[in-house]
Formats: C-alpha cells, structure tokens, sequence
C-alpha cells in the first residue's frame, strides 16, 4: 500500500487542491482519464522505437562464424558501404521519429493542460470551446440540459443581432423601403405598395426634375389626427427589417429645383422657367393644376407634386402657410423600385425627358 506522499506526488492536481463543483470534479477526471491514456500511448510509442533501434539479431552458429567472416573478407567494402548507407536511413527516420514525438507532446501538452493553471480567459475558451462540441444527447445523458439550451439561445440571439446590425447599415447607407398608404401618386404608385429608395445615391446626387422622391414631414403636412404609432413596427422599420409604415414621411414627383419658376393658371399645363410641360404620368382624366400660382423655388429646396392632382395636397396647397418647399435635408432618397406586391413589381420611369426642354433658371436662387 503507497504512502500518501506517494499518491499526493502522482497526482496530476496541485497539493491539497479540491473540485468546487459537480462540473470541475467532473472535468478533473476527464483530464485524468486522458492523462492516463496519453501515458500509455507514449509507453507504446517508446517500445515501439526501442525495437526500431534495437532490432533482433538471430544467433550465427558456432561452426558457422568461422565460415561466414572467412566469406566476407573480399566483400569487406561493399558491407562497408551498406552499412553506411543503413546508418543514414535509420538516422533519417529517428529524426523524423523525434519530430512526430516532440508535436504529439506539445499537442498533448496543449489538450491536457490542467484547468488548475488555466488563466481567467484561457478557461474562458475552453468552456466555450467546450460547450460547442456539447449535443443534446451529450448534455441529457450528463444532465446539463439548461447549460445546452443555454448555448442554443446565445448562439442564436448572436446571429439574430448579426442580422439586425446588417440590415440596419444596409438601411442607413444603401436601400430602406417605404409602405405606400394613400393614392396621391396614382399610376405611378399604388397603395400598399412597397418600394425602395436609392439612400446610397441620395448622398452623392441631388434630386433633379421628374424625380420620386421620398421626403420627412417637418413642416407638418400631414395632420396629426391622421398620424398612428406602432411601437414594434416602429422598432422593426428602424432597424430595416420592415418597410416603413410610419405616417412621417411622403412620396411626390419633384416638379421644381432651385432657382425654378413654377406656374400654372388653373386651366392648362404646368410651365418650369416659361416653358410648358407634357406630363404622361398623370392620373388619366386630372388636369395638370387646377389651383393658380407661381413661385420661385429657394436655395436648397425643391417644389413637389403628387401625379394624382386631385388627390394629393401637395407644394401648391402649402403656398399660403410657408411650407410648401421641401428642404433637401429631408429628402431621404429617390424612390426606384417597387418591390411589393409581385404584380407591381418594376423599376420606376425616368421621366427627366419631360423637362428635357426646360431651360436653366436664369437667376440665382434665394434662401
């Protein structure tokens, strides 16, 4: 029977040391049980090259000695030469041999680290490393069934955030879709329908004549009766998953850039800078404008309408109040595609050939 300074000596924890839990008691002999099978191995893997090293010779006969070196005396350069020749190959293959034992140490040595000397965050990447390789099988059969669904729920709530932080950037910098609620833009827009906006090209070119543009209400268009909030679709269109359903923005045609004079009697066709205008995107049977004004679009600001005249309360109705000018700081991007519903689908109509004939403003707008 050993002594216990024997047994404390061959320990592979440190002097004294004690599992705080069911779960280190259990990793604790795992590292043993690994440990033992690693020494073993090595036992194998010396015996094996003591072999290789020390091959067995069968005894020559007595009364054959004398014969066989009698033999072998002519020969004595060619058995010189072979001999050479066997050193180098076995020389060859113990260095290899070496090589393979020294990874197959410092990898055992990586693997067996003994959790004791671990440092903080070297515990860290084992558990998780661990807990990777953990199955559902594995985590009932050793009882650790919250810790597995734990895992499952981290690792899921990761890719989730993931997808978030990606659908948000592509909102911010790239596209960001709108729901379409009203009718003001009939034809060229239904409603329910939904559509994206070039948020990419908003921060590079400024939005021209004929253009779909999308626009934050600031100045208060629409009526706050009208206006209805949704938290989780609010959230849900914040961070791009949905299209915006919210009643802040608006979608109309730009008619009017800086510097544009725009006019209309009330009974005929629009004109931009004295030049009257052809609208094929009108509602079919509205009349250009049935409202009479003229205007100078200001510095930075951008004269809209709506291609349903008739139903759209567009810059002509805000002529009075001094908010019928769209700041371009809140034009948040050119609509180009409607992507919902699948029979609506298609890439909107550049209609700036409309004001192909439309000279330059020949003053310099004012703010």
């Amino acid at each position: 029977m050993a002594d216990d300074k024997t047994t404390a000596n061959n320990s592979p924890y440190p002097e004294g040391y004690k599992p705080q839990s069911r779960r280190e008691r259990r990793e604790m002999e795992e590292y043993a049980a690994r440990l033992a099978e690693e020494k073993k191995r090595e036992q194998v893997e010396l015996a094996s090259s003591e072999q290789v090293e020390n091959p067995r010779v069968d005894e020559a006969r007595p009364a054959d000695v004398d014969a066989a070196s009698a033999s072998a005396q002519p020969e004595a350069t060619d058995s010189e030469d072979s001999k050479e020749e066997a050193e180098g190959v076995a020389s060859t293959a113990d260095k290899t041999a070496d090589e393979t034992a020294e990874k197959a140490e410092e990898k055992s040595e990586e693997k067996l680290k003994d959790p004791s000397t671990m440092t903080a965050k070297e515990r860290r990447k084992a558990k998780r490393a661990e807990q990777a390789e953990l199955t559902f099988a594995k985590a009932r059969e050793e009882d650790r069934l919250g810790e597995w669904a734990w895992v499952q729920v981290r690792e899921g709530g990761t890719v989730v955030l993931y997808a978030l932080i990606i659908a948000f950037l592509i909102k911010t910098f790239l596209l960001r879709g709108f729901y379409i609620p009203s009718g003001s833009m009939e034809q060229t827009l239904q409603v329910n329908d939904r559509v994206f906006i070039n948020v990419a090209g908003s921060y590079f070119n400024e939005p021209k004549r004929g253009d779909v543009i999308v626009f934050k209400d600031s100045q208060g268009w629409i009526p706050s009766i009208q206006k209805s909030a949704n938290p989780i679709k609010e959230g849900l269109s914040f961070v791009g998953i949905l299209p915006d359903t919210s009643s802040n923005f608006l979608v109309k045609r730009v008619i009017g850039t800086p510097g544009d004079v725009v006019e209309s009697d009330g009974n005929g066709k629009i004109k931009v800078n004295g030049v009257e205008i052809n609208e094929p995107y009108l509602y079919p049977g509205n009349q250009p404008s049935e409202l009479a004004f003229k205007v100078t679009v200001p510095k930075g600001k951008y004269f809209v309408m709506g291609d349903h005249r008739s139903n759209s309360a567009d810059s002509r109705y805000h002529i009075s109040d001094g908010t019928a000018f769209i700041s371009k700081d809140d034009v948040q991007g050119n609509v180009f595609v409607v992507a919902w519903p699948l029979n609506h689908f298609g890439l909107l109509t550049d209609e700036s050939s409309v004001f192909s004939s439309v000279p330059s403003p020949t003053s310099t707008p004012e703010k």
